[in-house]
């Protein structure tokens, strides 16, 4: 069964102008697949598509065989869970410290604020160097740091499917290679993986299938 289907898709971001049309895709468990796009724009439009951060003009979502319905956020919050996606807009609450940034995803659905941290987090936060800044601001961060945050609170969720929009922003900070192991590893847990990313180097690490997209 596939994880993700989109059919004869549509998507329009008025802000950039970029129009994806007549789009079919579809990725199963198991299944890394590396995907390029001639323009930028495109690249981001249809990886914040697959998690569901871009509502259709048209066609259909398919998550798990359940077509999504987009006309309320309310009804996508089950499936968003679900879905890991590292962007160039992903962002910390900056409001919040690094640990309640971390917890936000359980606080909701599970009603709680007397929550900890899980020890597979607290294993990846003393891993990234990120243990002793759990209780700062993202203003207090490095912006590396920031991204990095990001990346622990994505991988940490119960996935079914993770998307990965430029990791090579990454590059430079000290856990790097970490980070891409830790990607690596739910790829091979059978976690279907997309990823969008101009380094060939880690698009051959991660990626089993690649598909350039033209026009």
């Amino acid at each position: 069964m596939n994880v993700v289907t989109l059919e004869n898709y549509e998507l329009h971001d008025t802000a950039t102008g970029s129009h994806l049309q007549h789009l079919d895709f579809h990725l199963a468990q198991g299944e890394s697949r590396a995907i390029f796009f001639d323009d930028a724009d495109d690249q981001h439009l249809l990886a914040r598509a697959l998690a569901t951060l871009s509502i259709p003009v048209s066609g259909n979502y398919r998550f798990m065989n359940v077509v999504l319905d987009f006309s309320d956020y309310q009804n996508l919050l089950t499936y968003k869970r679900q879905i890991g996606y590292f962007g160039p807009d992903t962002a910390l609450i900056s409001n919040l410290t690094v640990r309640e940034n971390l917890l936000l995803s359980r606080a909701y659905f599970e009603n709680r604020l007397d929550l900890d941290l899980g020890d597979n987090v607290k294993e990846l936060c003393d891993t990234f160097h990120l243990t002793e800044k759990l209780d700062l601001r993202p203003t207090a961060l490095s912006p590396l740091d920031i991204r990095v945050a990001i990346m622990t609170r994505k991988i940490t969720k119960p996935l079914k499917l993770l998307i990965v929009d430029s990791p090579e922003d990454l590059i430079g900070h000290p856990s790097f290679d970490q980070l891409v192991s830790e990607i690596e590893k739910r790829a091979a847990s059978g976690i279907p993986l997309v990823l969008f990313c101009e380094n060939d180097e880690l698009n051959n690490r991660l990626a089993n299938q690649a598909i350039r997209l033209t026009g």
